[in-house]
């Protein structure tokens, strides 16, 4: 009877084998780690971008200011954006922010037919209580933790108290509790003009008003980038050729996304953040 004579691995040959996968492994990693990382910027991107151009959408079906006293007639004409909040209660934390607004523009009209607008966020909280991913950064940790929270901001100007002012005051931003804004309004230019960033800090749900959906920037509020500062998005990444900053992304008014490396100069992030303050922009 014919018998095979071969042998089966050595141990010295398992040991170089399983060595050689270790390798390919701790390789095949990092670049991994990279696209996946490339990837959450991008979509993070794509979600401001969806953001704001959802905001001219809402501005282009003519809908009229509710308010005179803001100083805007209730004129279609106006193409207004939305106001930071909606809704009734007597602080904006008891509203309903401008995000609910939009979801008819974000493909989430049966979730937008869910809210009374003619309530505040506590008649609300059911429908507030979606978790949308449009609204959240891929590569924020405190936003997978928490449930339907938003990672993106409203400018409201500079100053934490700018949300409260009127039209027409100095250093006012994109977006105020009731104050309206119109593209004409927007006298720094709306590619100039920040209108959303990202944080990582005070997050809160994407259907309430107050400083969880709209906050003013306080230049003199350093560091300004960090987990538990004014801003956040991005760690920087060293491994990547030329190296990767550490930065937020930024939603222009025109609907453009800009990466801000996290060591820009306060004083030319606020002058972007306003909408007529006639200074030079600069973002580089």
């Amino acid at each position: 009877m014919f018998r095979s004579t071969r042998k089966g691995f050595t141990v010295t040959e398992c040991l170089v084998v399983i060595a050689i996968i270790a390798i390919l492994i701790a390789l095949l990693l990092p670049a991994t780690r990279r696209v996946r990382e490339a990837a959450a910027r991008t979509q993070c991107m794509n979600n401001l971008k969806q953001l704001v151009l959802a905001m001219h959408t809402f501005a282009d079906t003519g809908t009229p200011a509710p308010n005179p006293s803001t100083g805007n007639t209730d004129s279609p004409a106006k193409r207004l954006f939305p106001a930071g909040c909606s809704g009734t209660g007597q602080t904006p934390e008891e509203r309903l922010s401008w995000m609910v607004a939009l979801l008819p523009y974000l493909d989430q009209a049966s979730l937008y037919q869910q809210f009374d607008m003619k309530k505040g966020y506590a008649g609300n909280v059911p429908a507030a209580q979606t978790r949308l991913n449009t609204f959240l950064c891929p590569e924020s940790k405190e936003a997978a933790t928490l449930d339907a929270v938003t990672s993106y901001i409203a400018m409201s100007g500079v100053g934490h108290d700018a949300a409260w002012q009127p039209a027409g005051t100095a250093g006012n931003g994109f977006m105020g509790y009731d104050r309206l804004t119109s593209m004409t309004m927007i006298e720094d230019g709306a590619s100039n003009t920040i209108a959303l960033m990202e944080t990582h800090f005070g997050l809160g749900s994407w259907a309430r008003g107050g400083s969880s959906t709209l906050r003013g920037f306080d230049p003199a509020d350093l560091p300004l980038y960090g987990d538990d500062r004014p801003f956040a998005g991005h760690a920087a990444d060293k491994r990547l050729f030329g190296g990767q900053p550490a930065g937020m992304n930024a939603a222009m008014a025109d609907g453009s996304v800009r990466f801000l490396r996290s060591s820009i100069d306060p004083k030319r992030l606020a002058a972007a953040i306003t909408i007529a303050g006639g200074e030079p922009v600069d973002l580089d």
